[in-house]
């Protein structure tokens, strides 16, 4: 693949789920954690700053990545609702034919939670596109965990094969499948006159 396109598709998935990420920050409704004691008390003790043009957005404005400790503040009931919700959309993409669903599913390959990487493994599988092989041998090849590591190289291998219907119309006829087609088609009228 040409390496362009293997950046553009990278850029693509990042700015994807960055912006999942933040969507999934809004609709929770999880506030952004204040500041480390220490970052705080090295922010004031550094010399000052000419002043620019721009305002420098608030430290609480800006998205907040999860730490361990904020994803262990769920109750296990909040955890696998969010798994039954992120799955559900998982299979929604998969019945989308567009390229943003596509980048949604493939995103979801390096999930942390290992449940909705497997959902990811089958929506990749069901939407198809041969544009997922890449990222699921790159998935494959990133993961230690050895029954999904062999989940996304049979996903690989799956979406790698000809699709039954577009063979048997690519592959056009043989001179002499033919010219069997032929006598057999002879043979059935001479049947038929006698």
């Amino acid at each position: 693949m040409r390496p362009k396109f293997l950046l553009a598709l990278l850029l693509v998935v990042l700015a994807v789920v960055g912006a999942a990420f933040v969507l999934n920050q809004l609709l929770t409704g999880h506030p952004a954690p204040p500041p480390p004691a220490r970052a705080t008390a090295t922010l004031t003790t550094s010399a000052p700053v000419a002043p620019s043009a721009a305002p420098i957005p608030a430290v609480s404005s800006l998205p907040v990545m999860p730490t361990p400790a904020t994803t262990n503040a769920w109750t296990p009931e909040q955890r696998q609702a969010a798994i039954e919700a992120e799955t559900d959309r998982l299979q929604q993409w998969s019945a989308n034919d567009d390229p943003a669903s596509l980048s949604h599913i493939l995103a979801d390959l390096t999930h942390s939670e290992k449940e909705i990487r497997q959902a990811a493994i089958e929506a990749a599988k069901q939407y198809g596109s041969r544009d997922a092989i890449p990222v699921l041998k790159d998935a494959a090849a990133n993961t230690s965990d050895t029954k999904e590591q062999m989940d996304l190289l049979a996903a690989a291998e799956f979406l790698s094969l000809p699709p039954i219907a577009d063979e048997a119309v690519q592959q056009p006829k043989t001179p002499e499948q033919i010219q069997a087609a032929e006598q057999k088609q002879a043979q059935r009228q001479k049947r038929l006159q006698r």
